[in-house]
């Protein structure tokens, strides 16, 4: 390859696409080019939120909104120079509209997503990339298996540690399931798909959602409001709630049940 200034890396944060990010990496060291990360998001429909569409022409560091909100992958050596973006929208035209506007030289893309962009190349998407882009593309085959589908999780015995870590790679097979139930107290993990939504609805009990990784826009209470890793709220037995997952994401909920 030549004349390769500038590459554009779409991420999912999966560890598939960080092999991608590796071989990425590599080839803008080798020939000193600008690394451009793109993550995009599942398009946002008012009046779900509120916050500023992302704009992919502008770093994500210098949009308030954006700014800390992902952890990025880092580069494994240090003269290599990776810039952030972040896109709302249809992954396929959101990659070549990037592409196109900085403009790329290369596009360097993993061959599985497994969250937010995970449909990315699972055929139809991956075609549209490579028949339209403006630009070669490349698409690294990760080494990685495919996570098994999570398996049903019993519930835990009194005095019984329960694992509450985010899910990570397994997130995008994992189910919702209750960890554990008492006379007083149920725990569950609750696993949204990207757009997946919980209509409205309300608690039996007072609950405690806690956002262990991805994104949520939660209502209630008349707001939306985005729930984002390590981020809860308390609602009141009985208030109207809804979710919707603007990534995939795994929240904790901790209802206080009410006596009998």
């Amino acid at each position: 390859m030549s004349a390769i200034h500038t590459i554009l890396h779409p991420t999912d944060f999966s560890e598939n696409s960080r092999y991608a990010f590796q071989m990425a990496c590599s080839l803008a060291k080798e020939k000193n080019a600008r690394l451009i990360l793109l993550h995009v998001m599942p398009a946002s429909s008012a009046p779900i939120l509120s916050e500023p569409t992302a704009d992919p022409l502008k770093p994500a560091e210098a949009q308030p909104s954006m700014a800390g909100r992902f952890v990025w992958p880092e580069p494994p050596d240090s003269e290599v120079s990776v810039e952030h973006r972040v896109a709302e929208g249809d992954s396929p035209d959101e990659i070549l509209n990037l592409a196109k506007a900085l403009p790329c030289d290369l596009i360097v893309m993993g061959s599985h997503g497994r969250t937010g962009l995970r449909r990315l190349l699972t055929g139809s998407v991956a075609e549209e990339v490579l028949r339209n882009a403006s630009c070669p593309v490349l698409v690294v085959r990760s080494p990685f298996p495919e996570p098994a589908a999570m398996k049903a999780v019993p519930l835990a015995k009194p005095g019984e540690i329960v694992d509450v870590l985010p899910l990570g790679r397994t997130l995008a097979s994992a189910k919702t399931h209750a960890l554990l139930r008492g006379s007083d107290v149920e725990v569950i993990r609750l696993v949204l798909p990207a757009g997946k939504a919980v209509e409205e609805h309300k608690a039996k009990g007072e609950i405690v959602v806690h956002c262990l990784e991805g994104c949520v826009a939660f209502t209630a209470l008349g707001k939306t409001q985005t729930l984002g890793p390590g981020k809860l709220l308390y609602l009141p037995t009985g208030v109207p709630h809804k979710v919707k997952a603007i990534e995939d994401a795994s929240l904790l909920l901790s209802i206080l049940l009410p006596k009998p």
